[in-house]
Order: structure tokens, then sequence, then C-alpha cells
């Protein structure tokens, strides 16, 4: 049998819907031959159903969500619609910190044990910091500890180290507190009826458990979140969750769609909330933490001594979205439909790929021709907190630079120094240069990996023997594995360690070099699997019967020629590589390198996956913003004025006709003007007053100038970071000086740290009207920048040499780069 179903025959045109409706109504009641126009009832009433029926169509339209989307105030009508547009927002994150923990050794007992529970909470002032763990202490003798940290099933030793009669160690701690509520499901719930719940939070959640108990169950049932109800089978015991303007929004299924909660169950929520961003508190802010107690061997319980701080700052927090940023995601999500195609896409890949490393991204379109589009994804890197200000992260100076190489040149290892307009640069992959393919390739091998191994197996023995510290470094062609141990046993110089590679199932036998390290060498480096591998270690005692498991995962070597590669021109002379990934070296020899390359090289390698998103033809090329250096691309920007022969104080007496020229600032009343003679006999001249950031390149000088307050001047070589210079004059009614220049450069941050982006403008005019707000300045001056920053130039219009030469640069200033001069 065949239907012909209404559904399939609504238009978008209310009249075609009407005309439509009309025609099976006639149908249905074998009216064919009357007019239903003349009947006044069953025209009410198609003319009813056909507007409704529009209205529906209307309200399913995208466009018509993303219009009321755009045009929405309320919060709660920005969360609905974005919801409705199936985009949900980012929920905020905690902030993690590192407990440097100095403990006396001073116990009277032999052996004493103790135990820092799962819960436990340090502070920052009245900020809160917990473990999420259980910690167990053994200490002999007050010279030899056992930490073990036990999470779940999982165990793993703790690294210590014991000096000058102290016992010091650090426990990764996270900004949270814990908050449970319990909530009665109505016990006049209908079948089939949804069931949502309101649960309101004080704070930004980051994470959230969800469980029911029904009427007479013996214990409490976990539910899993959704991302919609239509997700869920009718066996699926999950839940929807929604933000709203007072916390959170549950919403559970109905028995069709999703399990249905029983009438009169409870509803238990545990939600970890966060302070987000505030959570990121500087080095040096935790000072105290809960009581520890012991028990001595004659039952006395004693409080264990210790002190706490943090070395570094905490990371990781991050506030939930704003409104306006939900605002602006959600109609991203639903352009982009987790696919990346058109530029603005690949713009907005952290919407797309949410789990990638890369933010404040830019694509650049520099080869297309019928077999692929190389498109240039820049990124931004960021890595720990601003020291001079907490409230930002802090931008790795990379640079994506050019550079001539010797012909004979093939390949160039990790870690080269190359020197790039006077400065020196590292090499961050290496690199094998193909002459004849034209193109560079990149690899990535570790340099150092430090890793705590995870206790997995702890097998039936009393043997004292385990593992705190693995490792990994590459040394030439080879690759070393150090696996430190710690043991009381007089036979540990006897023990063994076996290593094993999960994809190849080979295992090694490593080395007791009795200095309390397990040691074993792949010759050469190639014998470890390229990506993460997963690597297990168990250490035997001195008869060969095994004691305890580790494993641990890291990727130690991988070919990048899936996302990264650069173009090379080569003659007989040299070999020119593009868009050379690089970092400066002064800023990579004074940090922690192994700590970078575990928490920013490891992680891009394992979080950047196009696959599923790209089109087939578009080869995405990760490459960095030029973050340090300077601004080259101002150069690039289109000249607004006509040419002019050069920039003088005093016009030449005999010019030809339509010469062309820039007066400077001693050109008395015609500073600053552009002149252009009109009549080479008489000598007359035409002036014409430029405007500010007008452009014009100036022959004999072979440079392009741009006019501002100062007049015409070479276009200036700024840095990256910006260097502002302001000349405040104040109101008589201020006195303090140094809270207007904080308040001045408060100000600066809070409007400007949000717009900070690759290529991206900043007016004077801009900076000047944020500093004219700020109470007590009368009027102010400013120095520099001289110009605008502003990128006003095509791509497609560059030349070969300058498209390959192009990289974005990011525009920023720090507070430190703000210098203010009050005067008055």
């Amino acid at each position: 049998m065949t239907t012909n179903q209404l559904s399939s025959q609504i238009y978008a045109s209310r009249d075609a819907t009407r005309a439509t409706i009309s025609d099976y109504v006639q149908e249905y009641l074998e009216l064919q031959g009357v007019d239903l126009t003349k009947s006044s009832f069953l025209s009410y009433v198609i003319d009813i159903v056909s507007t409704l029926t529009g209205n529906l169509m209307f309200y399913q339209m995208s466009t018509y969500r993303e219009f009321f989307l755009t045009q929405a105030q309320i919060p709660e009508s920005i969360l609905n619609l974005s919801a409705f547009l199936g985009y949900s927002p980012q929920e905020a994150s905690y902030a993690t910190a590192n407990a440097f923990i100095t403990m006396p050794l001073t116990f009277t007992d032999a052996s004493v044990t103790f135990t820092i529970p799962e819960g436990f909470i340090f502070y920052a002032g009245d900020t809160q910091f917990v473990t999420d763990y259980t910690t167990n202490f053994t200490i002999v003798n007050n010279a030899t500890p056992t930490i073990i940290v036990t999470k779940g099933t999982n165990e793993y030793t703790l690294p210590w180290n014991v000096s000058d009669g102290n016992l010091y160690f650090v426990l990764p701690v996270k900004q949270y507190k814990t908050t449970q509520q319990e909530f009665q499901i109505s016990t006049s719930v209908q079948p089939y009826q949804f069931v949502t719940v309101d649960v309101p939070v004080d704070g930004k959640v980051a994470e959230i458990d969800v469980e029911i108990k029904g009427p007479g169950d013996p214990a409490f049932e976990s539910y899993t979140e959704f991302n919609s109800l239509y997700l869920m089978d009718a066996t699926d015991k999950g839940y929807i969750l929604r933000r709203t303007e007072n916390g959170i929004k549950l919403y559970f299924g109905n028995g069709l769609m999703g399990v249905q909660p029983e009438p009169g169950s409870t509803l238990r929520v545990t939600a970890k909330v966060t302070l987000g961003a505030d959570g990121n508190i500087i080095s040096g802010s935790l000072t105290k933490g809960g009581r520890i107690y012991t028990v001595t061997g004659s039952g006395v319980t004693q409080i264990v001594n210790y002190s706490v701080t943090n070395t570094t700052a905490a990371t990781g927090g991050e506030d939930e979205e704003s409104y306006d940023q939900t605002r602006i995601n959600a109609i991203n999500y639903i352009t982009a439909l987790n696919r990346l195609v058109s530029e603005g896409d690949y713009g907005n890949c952290d919407v797309v790929m949410p789990a990638s490393p890369l933010i404040k991204t830019k694509p650049v379109l520099k080869r297309s021709d019928v077999k692929v589009h190389d498109i240039q994804l820049f990124t931004a890197l960021f890595y720990g907190t601003d020291p001079d200000d907490t409230t930002q992260e802090l931008l790795v100076p990379t640079r994506d630079i050019f550079y001539e190489f010797a012909p004979s040149t093939t390949s160039v290892a990790r870690e080269t120094i190359l020197n790039f307009e006077g400065v020196d640069y590292y090499t961050m992959f290496d690199m094998l240069i193909d002459t004849v393919d034209s193109a560079a390739y990149y690899t990535y091998i570790a340099r150092m990996l430090q890793i705590v191994p995870t206790l997995i197996i702890s097998y039936t023995t009393d043997y004292d023997i385990y593992t705190d510290r693995l490792i990994v470094q590459r040394s030439g062609n080879n690759a070393n594995l150090e696996l430190s141990y710690h043991s009381t046993e007089p036979t540990s110089d006897l023990a063994t360690a076996t290593v094993e590679i999960e994809s190849t199932g080979v295992l090694y036998t490593m080395v007791n070099d009795s200095t309390s390290e397990f040691t074993y060498t792949y010759i050469p480096y190639t014998q470890i699997p390229e990506g993460e591998q997963t690597l297990y270690f168990t250490i035997y005692d001195n008869l060969g019967n095994p004691v305890v498991k580790y494993e641990t995962k890291f990727t130690f070597r991988q070919n990048l020629e899936d996302f990264m590669m650069s173009s090379v021109l080569s003659d007989s002379t040299s070999s020119t590589v593009y868009d050379i990934p690089v970092i400066n070296k002064d800023y990579y020899d004074s940090i922690n390198k192994t700590t970078f390359e575990s928490v920013i090289l490891q992680s891009l390698l394992q979080n950047t996956n196009f696959i599923g998103h790209r089109m087939l033809t578009d080869f995405v090329n990760i490459k960095f913003v030029n973050a340090t250096g300077s601004l080259r691309n101002l150069q690039l920007n289109e000249v607004t004025k006509a040419a002019v022969i050069d920039v003088v104080d005093t016009l030449p007496l005999t010019p030809t006709l339509n010469a062309r020229y820039a007066l400077g600032p001693g050109a008395a009343s015609y500073a600053g003007y552009l002149a252009t003679c009109t009549d080479a006999t008489s000598v007359s001249w035409s002036y014409f007053l430029p405007r500010t950031d007008d452009i014009i390149y100036v022959t004999n000088k072979a440079a392009k100038y741009i006019y501002s307050w100062q007049g015409w001047i070479p276009i200036p070589a700024y840095t990256i970071p910006l260097e502002l210079e302001i000349e405040i004059f104040r109101s008589s009614s201020t006195y303090v000086i140094d809270d207007l220049i904080q308040n001045i450069k408060d100000s600066l941050m809070t409007t400007f740290q949000s717009r900070f982006a690759a290529d991206v403008d900043i007016y004077q005019s801009e900076i000047i009207d944020v500093i004219q707000e700020v109470a007590g300045v009368k009027y102010c001056r400013l120095i520099k920048p001289e110009t605008s920053i502003f990128f006003n130039f095509k791509l497609n219009e560059l030349t070969k040499i300058q498209l390959l030469q192009y990289a974005p640069e990011y525009v920023y200033f720090r507070r430190p780069n703000i210098t203010i001069r009050v005067v008055g």
C-alpha cells in the first residue's frame, strides 16, 4: 500500500501550503466539485491549519534559530536556542597545581604509617585544592619512605627525596569543591512523561555525577550523560544537561526515549564546583592544609608536621563559556556541521574539534590545484602563566621562518640553531629536505621524557622493590630507557626487569646497573614503533620471581607528513626552505625542556587528528604563528596613494610635470602634504592632505612610508610583543601616580586581552579611547606604537615569494611592555 503523506507535500510558501491542504480536504471529503472558499467554516479551518503549518516549518529552519540566537538577550534564551542548534556550551575546568610538601623526619617510632585520604584539602587563602586519590606512607627509621598512591584500581609509587632530615615530595592537586544534593522525583509522574529537575549551583560546574535510587532499592545507580534525548534508547539510563542562569537543569527520559525514573525515586547529584580561571593561582600561594594523623606504637594519635607551597603557578582553570561566546560558537557549530571545508571552518576548528590543542588558529591557503589544497593552519602555543600577569597564559615565542641551506644539505636535526633576522632559534623537529619533490618533511623524535609509571599488578611476594620514574631519552641513533628503582633488599643489585612494547609483543631484558636503575637501549631507536605506544615493565626479585608490573604510555617518534611539510626552492647555490617551525633559543634554554616536551609537544601529537573532518582533497599543514621577533607583515599593506619620488622638506626648483613628493616636517605650513607638479614651466604645485594611516611608496628610498602624527615615516619595524609608550597628563584631583598607572594598565589589558590574535588590527584611536576613560586622566599622548597596527593586503595578490615567506603574526602586548610617564 502506498501512502501519500501530507508532510511530503508541505511547501515553504503559505499560499502553496493552503492550496495543498484544500486539495487534500476536497479529496478526503469527496468535495471535488465544491469551492471551499465559499464555505466560511472550512475556509477558516484551512487557513488556520496552513498558517500553523507554515509557522512550524519556519520555526524549524536553522536560519530562524540563528536569527533569534543573534538577537536573544535573556541568558536562558541564548542557552535554549543554542541547544536547539545542537550546540552544548563548554563547561568550566578546574586548575591543577603541584603541592610541594616538606615533612620533618622526627618520628619516635622505628616504623611509621599514615594516610593522606582522598579529598584532602590544601588552601591558598580561601581557595581550596584537593586530592582525588589516597596516599599511604610508610617511613622506616626516619630515613626510608615508601609512598603509594591509590586511585581506583590503579596504584603507583610517588617519587620522593630525603635531605637535611626532611622528606620532600609533590602531590598533584585540583581546585574544586565537591557538593552533593538530593531531590525527590514526583510521585505524580505520568507514563511517557519526561522528567526535568532544576539543580541550583553556586559556582562553576566542572564535573557532575548523577545517580538515582528507586523506592525500596538498596543502592544508587549511576546515569550517563547524553547529548540529546533523541539519542537514547528505551533502555538507556541517561540524562541531558543544560546550563541555566542559576545552575543546571537535568532532563530524563520518558520510557520511550531513555528510561523514565520511577516516581518517588531519589535523585543524587554530586558536582565538582570550581573557580575556573580564578583558580590559576600564582606560585607560592598554597600555604596550609588539613591535618594529618599517625598512631604511635603505644597507641597515641599524633599530628604529622609538614609545610606546603606551590613552586609553580596553577594552570588549566578555565571559565565556562560566556553567553556571547555561546552565541558565536553555536552559530559556528551549525555552519561547520562538524566538517572543515571553508576558511571560516578552519578558523573555528577548536569548535569542530574541541579536544584538539589547536587554539586561536588562522588558516592560509598557500597552494591549490586540482589534486590538493594545501591549507596551512597556524596555531598559537601557550605554556604556563605569565609571571607578570597571572590572568594571562604565556605565549610560547615560536616563529615560522625561511632559511637558505647549502645545496648538499638533506637533513636538519632537531634543535639545530638557525639565525633569522639576527636572532637565534632552535628547529622544533627533525627535517628531511627533498629537492626532487621540492618539499621538506618533518619527524618528531622525543628529546627526553620523564614519566611516572602506573602500577597495574602486585604479585604475591614480600620483596621490597618499586619504581617511581622512567626517563626515555634519544642519544644519537639510540633510545635509552632508564627505570629508577628503590629497594631495602640487600640483594636488589641482583633484581631483574623486562620491558615489553604492547604493539610488537617483543620482550627485552633490562640491565640492573646496581645504581638503582634498570636500563635498556634500543639500537636503533626505530625499534620503537611510531605513534603512541604502551610499554609494560615487570620487575623480578633475585630469584627470578615477579614482584610488580607497571604500565606507561608515550610517543617517542612520529612521522608528521600527515599534517606538516614545507615548500623548498632549490638552485645550484642553495636550497631555501619556507615555513620552518622554530622556537626562540633563549626562551627554550630557560625552561624545563622535559616538562615542555610532555605538556606541549606530546599533546600536539596525540590530539591532532583531522581524519573525518577535512575534505579528501585538503592537506592540513600545521604550523606555528610568529609570536616573537618583528612584525614583517605590515610591509605587505597595500599603498593607498600614488607613489612619490621622495620625502623632502623643500620642493625642487625645476621639477618635471606630474612629479610627486611627500613633504617632511620642515616644510612649514605644508608639512605632511602630498605635492604634485601641475605646471613645470611656471613651477606650480597642487597640495593634498593625506589621511592617517595612508601608505605611499617612495621611489628614491625603495620603501613604503605611512602617514602618522609625526608625518611621513617609514613603516616601523614593530616587535612581538608590541611596546606601548604613553604620556599621561593627569587631572588636578589625581594624587596617587602609581595607582593611576596601575589602573591604566588594567584597563588596557582588560579591553584588548580577548582580542589578541594573529594579524589582528589594533588602532591608535582605540588605545587612546581606553586610556581617556580611566579616572584621573586629563588627556594622553600615544608615543608608541607610532602608527596603528593593521593588515590591509590580499594573499592572492602577493608574489610567489611573498606568499612563501608569509606567516600570520600574533599581535599582542604584555603588562611589562606598557611604559607610562605621568606629567602635569
